[in-house]
């Protein structure tokens, strides 16, 4: 009786993951939409949105005081992913608030964090109802595949993505069928609502040789020291404002100026979601050879003094723009070098394999799978294990703090620096 009870409790999560589809396709894609829509407005009215930045952090930081922090942010989700924690509604109108608000006032974030959390709040929630074993840890997952799919039209990708960045080295395999559902539900929901792929280009793929996968072996390596670039100056900017200004409100205000201020000088290029990194750099437009670093950089200060939104579209518009720098370098297509790179900055920086090979297939056609897993070899050694996001181990890197460290040298040396220990 037991494995026919297992059988029928897993055809019910999976039954339960496509009805959370469903619903994260609507909210996750109406969220996405409006992104884009507001996006563009704040692109036409930049030099006068960009000034009242400041507003959209402050707002960030009134809602988590009055809804509370527990139970909201990425980390939140990981636990309730791994049946630690769970994860507060609250976190649905946060993200919604806070991501639109900063996309009107032109910050330079993204989108996924949010949508994430968005489909992660609804599937921890739905599935503590259910009467279920371990239905509030699958649907989690499954709501966080429903969001990242209903976000970038990749189904594959998100079912990968949210498997795989729970837990480095381990696949919950609960969750494998509700995950698959949920994305797969979500994605022809999305569809249905008229919602796209946020990167989508075909070209004829070059001749296949070694001397050529040896080259994107090389670019591989490139990107993933890019990705573990985003995690650490991620990591920077979130102990420096933490440690400058401990008063959340302030520090939004502060760091909202800064911002703005930076925004302006360097004419909004940098700001938003950084979509035109990739159609700019596939067409053969300009891209400085600094537009990939700053565009981190940009992020990385934004979400690190609160603001909240995501990194992952950063990370396509930072590696479609490093791709194109290197192009000509490594004497590689363009066109296969933004590709390879719009995935593999986000394979290192999240500090994942598979997904960033599928997000690779489905959105530049299949034919890119041999030069995909040539790429994603050498960006997931090169990153050496670091991650923007706070996750478990199955196993441990090589060049990783040990479990016993106490204090790594950065946050030492922001404490040192800013005069006071950090909580």
């Amino acid at each position: 009786m037991k494995p026919l009870r297992a059988a029928l409790n897993c055809l019910a999560l999976t039954a339960a993951g496509s009805v959370l589809g469903v619903f994260c396709g609507v909210l996750c894609g109406g969220f996405g939409f409006g992104v884009e829509k507001i996006a563009a407005a704040a692109r036409e009215h930049f030099a006068f949105n960009v000034w009242f930045l400041p507003l959209a952090g402050l707002l960030t930081a009134a809602l988590y005081r009055l809804t509370g922090r527990k139970g909201q942010g990425m980390g939140a989700v990981f636990a309730a992913a791994r049946g630690e924690g769970n994860v507060s509604l609250c976190a649905v109108g946060v993200q919604y608030a806070g991501a639109w608000s900063a996309h009107l006032f032109c910050a330079s974030v993204g989108r996924e964090g949010a949508g994430v959390q968005i489909g992660a709040a609804l599937g921890n929630n739905f599935g503590r109802l259910l009467p279920l074993r371990g239905a509030g840890r699958a649907l989690t997952v499954a709501g966080m595949a429903a969001g990242f799919t209903a976000l970038f039209m990749t189904p594959l990708a998100a079912f990968f993505f949210a498997l795989e960045v729970t837990v480095v080295g381990k696949l919950d395999i609960r969750a494998l069928l509700p995950s698959l559902a949920a994305a797969a539900a979500a994605y022809c929901t999305a569809g249905a609502l008229g919602l796209s792929a946020a990167a989508e280009a075909s070209f004829s793929l070059p001749q296949a040789s070694f001397l050529l996968f040896g080259k994107v072996f090389a670019l591989g390596a490139l990107f993933g020291l890019a990705g573990l670039f985003f995690s650490r100056a991620l990591r920077a900017f979130s102990l420096f404002f933490r440690a400058a200004v401990r008063s959340p409100f302030l520090r939004a205000a502060a760091a909202g100026v800064l911002l703005a201020c930076l925004s302006f000088l360097t004419g909004g290029r940098y700001a938003g979601l950084g979509s035109s990194f990739f159609s700019d750099a596939f067409a053969g437009k300009e891209i400085f050879a600094y537009d990939w670093a700053v565009k981190i950089l940009f992020t990385a200060a934004t979400l690190g003094a609160g603001f909240v939104g995501g990194e992952v579209t950063a990370m396509f518009a930072s590696g479609a723009a490093l791709g194109a720098v290197l192009a000509p370098l490594f004497g590689v297509p363009p066109e296969l070098a933004v590709c390879l790179g719009y995935a593999f900055v986000f394979g290192a920086a999240t500090n994942t394999f598979f997904a960033p090979v599928l997000l690779c297939a489905e959105s530049f056609g299949f034919g890119m799978l041999p030069y995909a897993l040539v790429c994603t070899l050498s960006a997931y050694v090169f990153h050496f294990g670091r991650s923007v996001y706070a996750q478990k181990f199955a196993f441990r890197f090589p060049l990783m703090p040990k479990s016993g460290q106490k204090k790594p040298p950065l946050r030492e040396g922001v404490a040192a620096y800013c005069g006071r220990e950090l909580s």
